[in-house]
């Protein structure tokens, strides 16, 4: 009995450990807006590269947002994806494609409900074309 137990430890401590890498410098403090970010030296950040796109409204499907839990160890449905954001440090199981259409993300949501995720949700993307 004492075998199991110490198993299932060393399995939650390294689950565990593996979730704790150090944060990109990015997601410390953060400018209130791209132009106020400093380099070192004191002169501002470079300019974003401007290409003539139009920002367009995109969906996608999310399922579940994991917090010391590596989603390799779950059989999602193959039109899922789990994207790991470091900031925030989780992981975030959502639709692997967005649609430009919002009723085919209601579609998927419902082909999700009916496949168990019944707390799925929309969210709102912006894309570029």
């Amino acid at each position: 009995m004492r075998y199991p137990i110490l198993f299932f430890l060393a399995l939650s401590c390294s689950a565990l450990t593996a979730q704790t890498e150090a944060k990109p410098s990015y997601c410390e403090e953060a400018p209130a807006t791209y132009g106020e970010a400093g380099v070192p030296g004191g002169e501002s950040a470079p300019s974003l590269p401007k290409f003539s796109t139009t920002p367009t409204t995109e969906y996608k499907v999310q399922v579940a947002i994991l917090r010391y839990t590596d989603p390799a160890e779950y059989p999602f449905h193959p039109t899922l994806v789990a994207r790991y954001r470091p900031c925030e440090q989780v992981w975030v199981v959502e639709s692997r494609e967005s649609f430009t259409n919002r009723d085919e993300a209601v579609a998927l949501q419902k082909t999700l409900e009916d496949a168990g995720y019944g707390d799925s949700y929309i969210t709102d993307l912006v894309a570029y074309q």
